[in-house]
């Protein structure tokens, strides 16, 4: 009998990317999937437009706060409740990703093949540069790397992260109070490798995404105030407060206090440079004369 793929797939106001994605997941040659719809709070028609072109389907509803560890944690609460068997899979999606027609098909016998978690090799759409395939972390530094082999994989993202059934039950919960987006897919295939899950990229599995659909990476052309507040939202990939929350989950405890030190001298850092940039005369004199239009 054939495992059945429960797809987790987070929203927000995002129906023209979510819809590439729906393209996608109908075109599969393995159609025993169910797709687990976590709409946190759109208003654009994305549930209604997914309602109508799938048929395998779960929706749950939020009121746009539950971010991306929420949203995950709320698809694997439902499942658990389901009583979901061991055997079937589990994957958890971005909506901006595409992939191939017999990408569930061959993700299901490559799971076959291999225990643990296992996570596409990722492109990039724009350059077609391989993007994602595996990392290698150095809790000690606190560095995040391609791997340059399997063996040194220690951590994955989540985009496109499949598993079993069985191997989720055992890893466990997210914390989407401590890591509510960035860091919690790090956290998680962290704490799965410490308990002895093997994590895996193949060459066999692809997907592509758009680099340029998600968080904030640019803090140019900011007030001080617009700084701060970009600078320490939920959608800042370096907000130093869940930097320090994954530090606390994730690092040895020898090298805490050291890194928890480094990111908040990194804070004072990059507000002092965003002073200087933002009080710059020439700066100043050139917004005076030539404003922008």
């Amino acid at each position: 009998m054939k495992p059945t793929v429960y797809i987790i797939l987070p929203v927000h106001n995002r129906r023209t990317i979510t819809e590439k994605f729906i393209d996608c997941l109908v075109a599969q040659s393995y159609a025993a999937y169910h797709l687990i719809l976590v709409d946190d709070g759109s208003t654009d028609g994305t549930e209604q437009m997914v309602r109508a072109r799938i048929d395998q389907l779960t929706v749950i509803k939020g009121g746009g706060d539950w971010w991306w560890a929420g949203s995950l944690q709320q698809g694997i609460d439902w499942l658990k409740q389901q009583g979901v068997a061991d055997s079937d899979i589990v994957v958890f999606m971005n909506d901006d990703v595409l992939f191939e027609p017999d990408f569930l098909k061959v993700a299901v016998g490559l799971l076959d093949q291999h225990s643990g978690m296992l996570l596409p090799q990722v492109f990039n759409q724009a350059s077609g540069c391989i993007e994602e395939s595996g990392v290698h972390a150095d809790m000690k530094k606190l560095t995040f790397r391609t791997a340059t082999f399997a063996q040194q994989i220690n951590c994955l993202p989540t985009r496109g992260l499949f598993m079993r059934m069985s191997v989720l039950r055992r890893v466990g919960d997210f914390y989407p109070t401590l890591l509510p987006h960035y860091l919690s897919d790090y956290e998680y295939t962290l704490r799965a490798g410490r308990m002895g899950v093997t994590l895996k990229t193949l060459p066999q599995l692809l997907i592509s995404f758009d680099k340029e659909t998600t968080g904030f990476r640019s803090f140019k052309e900011l007030t001080i105030s617009e700084f701060i507040g970009r600078y320490f939202s939920k959608k800042s990939a370096l907000n130093p407060v869940y930097w320090s929350a994954f530090v606390w989950l994730a690092s040895p405890r020898l090298y805490m206090p050291w890194h928890i030190l480094k990111i908040w001298l990194n804070v004072i850092k990059a507000i002092l440079g965003q002073l200087i940039y933002t009080l710059n005369p020439r700066r100043i004199l050139n917004a005076l004369y030539y404003p922008k239009k």
